[in-house]
């Protein structure tokens, strides 16, 4: 560097003015991040808009970050808001809590409750509304409110009623948290997730709003497996995905014990193995036939989902996205798939391999949920 008028100038590096590059020494090398950029384009695709007339945007390759004190919000203070509330509170997941529901007084009963358990966690405000003023620029924003599943109710059987409480909910959280993630947990989770995105509409950025899907459904399908052969339940890999409902699929072709596949190739589940996806499709049934309904099990699952979005961790799981396109699906369905989450909502959709009649499985369970979806998306 020359000063001017001098000779040579050794700058100062302390000197605020001068960029000095500082060479990351544990940075992935250039040739394999390459390597994987094919990789992940070969075997992922972007997040698929609601409507086929809408562009795929490209996704938006972010570095990977930490977010420490994040607001969220949760709408719906039944049995499962509240199991969703315990869930994140326990887990230290953010700062600050918004708890939204119509019934102020009990509300109100709630919120202290909690309020009053302050020593035992991590400190988080808590705050608690009737009115979405108090959602103000929530990081996320998870969707309970709804009418609830009662003993011999499928999920589907709620798609009206839940619709019509979601076009009231979705402009208002729009409006106060229009840069939230936004997570569905109401049922029929994966055609109130498809119903949310389209009332958003084109604008709000795609993938931001997914829904809980099979993320529990899979946690249940793992943990069977795993105490049926002494295991922890994290060493057992595998998917359910399709509806969060009674079409859901076991992708017995992607279970992995530890390193080992489940099945050979080509080998398709005996009756034994049945029987464990269909303990999995009963497990909601039996515990609200049991207590009258579900909160903790989706609490965790939900809480889960929060921490991967606030602290960007890109983990891989089964949530509900559109799925139109992929494995032969034309309509505008939402079905849960394994997509990598970021802190912008769903970043990429794994094209998971399927043998022939898992795809099959996966078609039926798309015209099923087109069926009861199409009437309403139609009228949105």
């Amino acid at each position: 560097f020359l000063a001017p008028g001098s000779a040579l100038f050794l700058p100062d590096r302390r000197d605020p003015g001068i960029h000095w590059p500082m060479p990351n020494l544990v940075d992935s090398d250039c040739g394999l991040r390459d390597y994987f950029v094919d990789y992940r384009k070969a075997k992922t695709v972007n997040v698929i808009p609601y409507d086929s007339s809408l562009p795929q945007k490209p996704a938006s390759e972010t570095p990977l970050g930490n977010h420490s004190s994040k607001k969220v919000t949760v709408v719906g203070m039944g049995q499962v808001g509240l199991g969703c509330v315990a869930a994140i509170l326990n887990q230290d997941i953010c700062g600050t809590l918004a708890m939204i529901d119509i019934d102020s007084k009990k509300l109100e009963g709630e919120a202290k409750d909690f309020q009053q358990g302050s020593a035992f966690h991590q400190h988080t405000s808590i705050l608690a509304s009737d009115t979405y003023d108090v959602s103000e620029k929530s990081d996320m924003v998870v969707i309970t409110a709804g009418v609830a599943q009662q003993p011999g109710e499928t999920r589907l059987s709620l798609v009206d009623r839940n619709a019509n409480i979601l076009k009231k909910i979705m402009p208002e959280v729009i409006k106060h948290s229009p840069e939230a993630t936004i997570l569905i947990v109401s049922n029929p989770c994966d055609i109130m997730t498809a119903i949310a995105t389209k009332l958003a509409g084109p604008d709000f950025p795609q993938g931001k709003i997914f829904g809980a899907g099979t993320c529990l459904d899979t946690s249940r399908f793992q943990t069977l497996i795993a105490h049926a052969m002494d295991l922890d339940p994290r060493n057992v890999h595998g998917y359910i995905i399709g509806e969060h409902g009674d079409s859901s699929i076991p992708v017995w072709s992607s279970v992995r014990v530890g390193a080992l596949p489940l099945l050979e190739q080509g080998q398709e589940p005996d009756e034994t193995l049945q029987k464990i996806h269909k303990k999995v499709i009963d497990s909601a049934y039996e515990v609200i036939s049991l207590k009258g309904y579900t909160n903790w099990a989706i609490g965790m699952s939900t809480a889960h989902l929060c921490k991967i979005v606030l602290n960007d961790t890109r983990s891989i799981v089964p949530v509900s996205t559109c799925v139109r396109g992929l494995y032969g699906v034309e309509g505008d369905v939402f079905l849960s798939v394994p997509c990598s989450l970021s802190s912008k909502g769903v970043q990429r959709v794994a094209v998971l391999p399927l043998t022939d009649s898992e795809k099959a499985t996966f078609q039926r369970c798309a015209k099923s949920i087109w069926e009861v979806q199409k009437p309403i998306w139609d009228n949105l």
